[in-house]
């Protein structure tokens, strides 16, 4: 059985103990009620913190909730103390809608403790109370609610309960418990201190647009599951955090497959593909073990012992450029950079990378990416990864090692909360943190100006392309191991990843697609998403043309 609802069950028993700013307000009057309504007022208002809420932020400062505390009110009472339940339910009719058989069977349980009616709306309770009904009385209780219901809420995580105890589970909920908390006190003591506000980095406007895509690419190919991770590569700072499947924040309780909450961008490996490659290129550039104008013969194949690697559709081009590596995706050239910089200094630049380690990014239990491969001392396993194959990464792994590319060659340490606010003071704020140098900025430069000649030339067709704009981009078609380690199916994960513009990056978009059906190409599934939300970016932040 859902061990979520089994504890809401239970919960929902014991809940007149553990509700947060639980009080209760008398519908009847008797000197038994009088009594303990007020203690109970009184102790909730000294000793319970109102939690913090969470909120998006746009770039006129505007802030949209993404997570609130809002006032409820449920009808409760004590079938041991209710008198002639149906009159009373006669009485209540009127006022809220109940269903009488199960009314009545609440109320001639032998139970001294049970809610009747959950979700009223405050205008009733005053009705309520005039009817002083002797066994029932009205439960004030705060409760989470999530505007934008399934938006981002592998980033939000939800507020739910841990045993008998109700606490902030997965995302941003858990990661900044203590700080949404507060802490308790009592007013002739120390004090009660509210929880904090925290301003999220995300924008509202590009979350909804990544929301909108994400749900298309889902039902347009079918799909296993499908992300778009959007960050500022000189910060940082994540913009978007959209994933499908995903889960409803207000229904957390009605989800039968816990695997749901794991956030796909930051608890799951993929083997990403082609989109590894800038990786290798810079690598291989910065190290000087090849140059811009470094030719090599492709043969449509390459042997490694007894083992045999492909170009994605098996042909060989003849003399080939660096570029040309990029532009047509060439998986024997990828090897024949990371031949000449030799295994150990290869895996040197794809650990300075960050492949293979946590990220540091403000989100719950981080798993770092799987690259073993890279230390057993098989050159097939060197070649392979050089393409994206052979090692899993996670998506924020990829995408912050992507940013080093992009920005000049530093490596970021992502994050989610802008600053933490206590009413209109900031308690604290959040600083772009550079975790290393990995490639020179002549390395990056060099990387952007053949990504973007791809974009312009060859990539989809130049349909990725924008006029007055330099837009870099890579789309990735990995093959999908089987589960059991026996090699690969036949499924595929399709990746694409963006910045722009590719000599200022303001923004840079990652963007899977897992097992989508009847497709064979990243290109064809998600060049036109990638453009849709770049342009969009592009025109919401006022962005110059640069050429």
């Amino acid at each position: 059985m859902n061990r979520l609802t089994v504890l809401g069950g239970i919960i929902a028993v014991i809940a007149g103990a553990i509700l947060v700013r639980l009080f209760f307000l008398q519908i009847s009057y008797a000197d038994e009620y009088e009594e303990t309504a007020a203690k109970q007022h009184a102790d909730a208002q000294s000793l319970f913190p109102a939690r913090g809420d969470i909120f998006f932020e746009d770039t006129e400062g505007t802030l949209v909730p993404a997570a609130i505390t809002k006032r409820m009110y449920a009808l409760a009472g004590n079938p041991q103390k209710m008198v002639n339940p149906a009159a009373v339910y006669e009485k209540l009719a009127p006022l809220i809608k109940l269903d009488r058989e199960e009314f009545l069977a609440r109320a001639t349980a032998t139970s001294t403790y049970t809610i009747f009616f959950s979700d009223l709306p405050k205008e009733k309770t005053a009705e309520l109370m005039r009817l002083q009904i002797p066994g029932l009385w009205l439960m004030e209780e705060e409760n989470r609610v999530y505007p934008e219901g399934t938006t981002a809420s592998h980033a939000l995580g939800f507020f739910g309960y841990d045993d008998t105890t109700r606490i902030g589970r997965y995302g941003i909920e858990q990661q900044y418990e203590s700080v949404l908390a507060g802490s308790q006190g009592n007013e002739a003591e120390n004090g009660t201190q509210d929880g904090y506000d925290i301003i999220l980095t995300i924008d509202p406007h590009i979350q909804t647009v990544s929301h909108r895509i994400v749900a298309d690419l889902m039902e347009q190919w079918h799909a296993a599951s499908a992300g778009i991770l959007v960050i500022q590569p000189k910060t940082g700072a994540i913009l978007a955090m959209e994933s499908s499947p995903s889960f409803d924040s207000n229904s957390y309780n009605t989800v039968e497959n816990y695997d749901i909450f794991l956030n796909p961008f930051t608890q799951k490996v993929f083997e990403m593909g082609s989109i590894v490659k800038p990786l290798t290129m810079a690598a291989g550039l910065d190290a000087y073990a090849i140059s811009e104008n470094t030719t090599y013969y492709d043969a449509g194949f390459v042997h490694i012992r007894d083992a045999e690697i492909k170009n994605y559709d098996g042909k060989g081009r003849g003399r080939q450029s660096m570029y040309d590596i990029l532009d047509q995706s060439l998986n024997t050239g990828a090897v024949f950079i990371m031949q000449q910089l030799g295994m150990r200094q290869f895996r040197d630049y794809m650990e300075r990378f960050g492949l293979g380690s946590v990220t540091g990014i403000d989100l719950p239990q981080e798993i770092s990416g799987n690259v073993r491969n890279l230390e057993v001392g098989r050159e097939v396993e060197y070649a392979t990864a050089s393409f994206g194959q052979g090692i899993a990464t996670t998506p924020i792994e990829l995408i912050t090692a992507l940013s080093a590319v992009a920005n000049g060659g530093e490596l970021m340490r992502p994050y989610l909360v802008e600053r933490i606010m206590d009413g209109d003071a900031i308690i604290s704020k959040t600083e772009p943190y550079v975790r290393r140098r990995v490639v020179r900025k002549e390395t990056s430069e060099t990387v952007s100006r053949m990504l973007s000649k791809v974009v312009d030339k060859t990539l989809a067709g130049g349909t990725v392309a924008m006029p007055g704009y330099h837009i870099a981009a890579k789309t990735g078609t990995a093959q999908i191991s089987n589960e059991d380690g026996s090699g690969y199916s036949d499924y595929y994960l399709h990746t694409f990843f963006g910045y722009a513009p590719a000599f200022d990056p303001q923004f840079l978009i990652l963007l899977f697609l897992e097992k989508p059906t009847g497709v064979r190409y990243a290109s064809q599934t998600l060049a036109k998403p990638f453009h849709d939300l770049a342009e969009f970016i592009i025109h919401y932040y006022e962005i110059p043309p640069d050429r």
